[in-house]
């Protein structure tokens, strides 16, 4: 009798242990995301993580704080959340997922991610291995679309109204791919493609037809920013101050826009009209990327505006004060509009003496490494001649 009792026991424990983990699982994916009693929705997103298989100290205490302080009710991460040709292995590319997966887990806060040129780079961890690792999580809400579409990455996430009645706002995530080598050309980046786009639209007509005709609002999230911001920016003569120069000509931010521009935009090479759809359709408020880690703006665009989010990694390039994440605030009120604004890693961080030491001793192994580098060049040269 007491060994029955015994299992029993056993056995209702085991059941109230599980029993969480099955409904925190289902919070995220399954009962969906809605509009906060309030009326409100924040979205923050983390984009270049790309640290090695260990987060820096840094980097590691700026995601966590930063949730922490802004609670928001979605995490994005924009790509390149690892970097492939550190990790090397499936092992290492799954433990460095794990290291900031585990910060969102314990926070309990659900988390979309898509990918970047780097994420699977030299790893021998293919998109959709990784993609499997995130949704071991529970708060994760990503989708692997399987051989439907181009990529791996590509889905929506509703957001209901705040009664659940509908869906009120939409966040769209997008695979713009790695490198794209195709017909016999390089063309560098890639791109949304054709496949993806035509999904969209159709995905996008479906939203609009249940929401009574109405396109329902929303934000495109990718990394490699949309061929557009060509046109979008400002082209000045050479010798501008701040300008940046692409195929021989120069540009600079249009006076409209909001942040700087600190390098090169890296658009994809071909272009198989994702941005021109997103006008078609009138449903994106604004597309948002990373990739080019220094770069911070807004740039009011045709009615839909070209966002870039810089790095929030410690490991890459880019000055202390150029690291950060980017903040989403949307109305249930009014969601043909949205708020958005920039956390500085160094404020969060309270410019500690931990930031700083080690942005110095990052710039220091970089240097050791260029001098070796540099040293290896001169005695190649000097033994091949």
């Amino acid at each position: 009798m007491k060994k029955l009792i015994s299992i029993l026991t056993c056995a209702v424990f085991l059941c109230c242990t599980l029993i969480p983990a099955v409904f925190a699982a289902a919070t995220a994916r399954e009962t969906g995301l809605r509009f906060n009693s309030d009326g409100r929705f924040k979205i923050v997103q983390f984009s270049d993580i790309q640290d090695g298989t260990y987060l820096r100290a840094a980097t590691k205490s700026f995601l966590k704080k930063t949730v922490e302080s802004e609670k928001p009710d979605l995490v994005v991460l924009t790509g390149d959340n690892i970097a492939g040709y550190w990790a090397k292995s499936p092992a290492k590319s799954t433990h460095a997922i794990k290291q900031f997966m585990n910060i969102f887990e314990s926070l309990g806060v659900p988390v979309a991610i898509v990918f970047g040129n780097h994420d699977d780079q030299d790893s021998g961890f293919s998109k959709e291995e990784q993609m499997e690792v995130y949704n071991s999580f529970s708060v994760s809400v990503s989708l692997d679309e399987g051989d439907a579409l181009s990529g791996c990455g590509t889905y929506n996430v509703p957001i209901l109204s705040s009664d659940g009645s509908k869906v009120a706002f939409n966040v769209w995530m997008f695979d713009s791919g790695t490198y794209d080598e195709g017909d016999g050309y390089d063309y560098g980046y890639d791109h949304v493609h054709a496949d993806q786009v035509e999904w969209y639209k159709n995905k996008s007509d479906e939203l609009k037809e249940a929401n009574g005709g109405e396109p329902v609002y929303s934000i495109a999230f990718q990394h490699i920013i949309v061929g557009e911001i060509w046109d979008a920016l400002k082209e000045v003569g050479e010798g501008t101050e701040g300008a940046v120069e692409h195929d021989g000509k120069y540009y600079v931010l249009p006076d409209d826009a909001q942040g700087v521009l600190h390098e090169t935009p890296c658009p994809g090479g071909r272009n198989d009209g994702q941005f021109a759809s997103f006008l078609e359709q009138g449903d994106v408020l604004a597309t948002v990327s990373g990739h080019d880690h220094v770069n911070t703006f807004v740039i009011p665009y045709r009615g839909v505006d070209i966002i870039n989010t810089p790095t929030c990694g410690f490991r890459s390039y880019g000055e202390v004060e150029t690291r950060g994440a980017r903040v989403f605030v949307i109305d249930e009120a009014d969601t043909s509009v949205y708020e958005t604004y920039l956390v500085s890693a160094d404020e969060v961080l309270g410019g500690s003496a931990d930031t700083a030491v080690l942005y110095k001793l990052q710039l220091f192994f970089k240097r050791v490494s260029d001098f070796f580098k540099d040293l290896r060049n001169r005695i190649e040269a000097f033994f091949g001649a």
